[in-house]
């Protein structure tokens, strides 16, 4: 299991078909409510420290680069613009000195148009919260963007209310990088590495479209038996006390936890016993 994030206004939602059909888990990666089909906002209000790398190292803060797919929904590009050139201040370039920026690359303002909106009865004259907004200039039936989480948007903040999820390994199959290994992905999920500080502060910072923490942590990356939390009879765990006669057995659906409800199998001699049993502590196991 890893994490995913959702960089688009659509919720995914991706149904595990297991052997019951009856029953099949869902997971779900929320949308980016920061966003809307052809458009989307920062969250961070400027001005804005563009100086040095972000946290991998790997892209200067000042370079926002914005993936989009036009006509093609698969066929993706990035364009990469410096959105601090020729700030007076570096470490406190503002939000129109990243607007200018934008409208001013050629291969940006061909597909986009960026401009600062009014919130909190932001206006003209400088009152209220003005923010960065970037929309396509093409419809959504025609084109999709979004904006890659490395460089600037660690400063700037498009993607602090994108979806963060804990899903099970099978629906990688889903993000943007594997969108031409399988026939049926959906082409919108990004995979989250713990292993990289710019995903792991995604992670440890994820919250909902409320601004509430998830409380996720990168450090803890729950195997994908683990979020089955007991809701499937195809996979089961099996605790055997090991004795002769008479013989007990536990068995419990995979993901199961104290409290929950599983089969306490007893064997004794010539007879054979299934009776209802209430999970507790003891009774879990770990595969090796």
């Amino acid at each position: 299991m890893t994490f995913f994030q959702n960089l688009f206004a659509q919720d995914f939602e991706g149904n595990w078909l297991l052997g019951d059909r009856h029953h099949i888990p869902k997971f779900v990666c929320p949308k980016n409510t920061g966003r809307g089909d052809e458009l989307v906002t920062v969250w961070n209000e400027g001005p804005y420290d563009l100086t040095g790398q972000d946290a991998d190292g790997t892209v200067d803060s000042d370079l926002l680069d914005i993936t989009f797919a036009l006509h093609e929904p698969k066929n993706w590009a990035t364009i990469q613009v410096d959105v601090g050139a020729g700030a007076a201040v570096a470490a406190a370039v503002t939000p129109q000195e990243v607007v200018t920026n934008l409208n001013d690359h050629t291969l940006f303002s061909e597909r986009f148009t960026a401009y600062l909106g009014s919130y909190n009865g932001g206006g003209a004259d400088g009152g209220g919260t003005r923010r960065i907004i970037i929309k396509q200039k093409k419809d959504i039936t025609q084109f999709r963007f979004f904006i890659e989480n490395s460089g600037a948007e660690e400063v700037l903040g498009f993607n602090a209310r994108a979806g963060v999820g804990e899903l099970p390994s099978f629906f990688d199959r889903h993000t943007v990088d594997n969108r031409f290994v399988f026939d049926d992905s959906q082409n919108q999920l990004r995979l989250l590495d713990p292993v990289s500080t710019v995903d792991s502060n995604l992670i440890d910072n994820a919250v909902d479209f409320r601004g509430t923490s998830l409380d996720y942590t990168s450090v803890t990356v729950r195997a994908d038996w683990q979020l089955l939390e007991g809701r499937s009879g195809m996979f089961d765990f099996t605790n055997d006390d090991g004795s002769t006669t008479p013989n007990t057995k536990i068995i419990y659906s995979a993901g199961a936890g104290i409290g929950d409800l599983a089969k306490k199998v007893i064997t004794n001699g010539n007879e054979h016993f299934v009776i209802p049993y209430t999970l507790v502590s003891g009774d879990l196991i770990t595969p090796p």
